[in-house]
């Protein structure tokens, strides 16, 4: 059982996270990491943030199942399944750290240059959706990094709506896989379990505060937003990785 300071800190990041998770439709995790991982080490946080991230689902996939696309989610979510094997494998091969470092560099060089106003006006296809879900899979079991869709849809012609629904989903299913593939390689313990019970109460009504925000939001504001919160992610990402 964590100390009580321990707790607190914690219970602010989740309460941060899940503000962020309910108004962008992801990032949450993003946000909870640095903290986490200070407080906790680098494998527990993971796991608990993504039993946290996967019960705070709860809040936002019943409406995301309205507004998503699944032109769109289906082939990122086989592009995903596909490639969380290979992830994995980099994961266990390759300098974690460098990799880490390479995907946020990346994330934050992309970011800014759609900050600057560019976007794609095609629709992607499904060939394309799929090799976005491939590279995001890849990247989020190798690196714990879930930030390529997010870019990807945010950057496209659909409105905001339905690229943040689709980026719930995508993002459900995806924590699933991977918490499927920890529990199988027991990674997760009774001490991630009892930890993401005590913080997902707070993690769920932020969540629901975040969406409550989102509603009515002017669409240039939100895409901006998103894309700060992108590079101010990645950056802490940079300095604590």
């Amino acid at each position: 059982m964590p100390d009580p300071i321990s707790l607190s800190i914690a219970v602010a990041a989740a309460i941060v996270g899940g503000v962020v998770r309910g108004y962008a439709g992801f990032a949450g995790p993003m946000i909870m990491l640095p903290v986490m991982t200070i407080l906790f080490g680098p494998v527990t946080a993971v796991v608990t943030i993504l039993l946290v991230d996967l019960i705070g689902n709860v809040v936002l996939v019943p409406d995301s199942f309205h507004h998503v696309s699944r032109r769109v989610a289906i082939p990122l979510i086989l592009g995903t399944a596909v490639s969380i094997p290979f992830g994995s494998y980099l994961l266990l091969v390759a300098d974690p750290q460098i990799m880490k470092q390479a995907i946020i560099f990346a994330v934050i060089g992309i970011s800014v240059v759609l900050l600057f106003g560019w976007r794609y006006e095609r629709v992607l296809g499904t060939m394309p959706l799929f090799g976005v879900g491939a590279l995001a899979g890849g990247f989020l079991s190798a690196a714990y990094i879930g930030a390529i869709v997010p870019i990807f849809l945010y950057a496209g012609p659909d409105a905001a709506r339905k690229s943040r629904a689709n980026i719930i989903i995508w993002a459900f299913v995806g924590a699933i896989m991977i918490v499927a593939a920890l529990w199988y390689g027991g990674a997760v313990t009774s001490v991630e379990l009892w930890r993401a019970l005590l913080l997902a109460p707070f993690y769920l009504i932020a969540i629901f505060l975040g969406s409550r925000l989102f509603r009515g939001v002017d669409e240039a504001l939100f895409r901006r937003t998103v894309l700060i919160l992108l590079i101010c992610g990645s950056v802490v990402g940079v300095v604590f990785f």
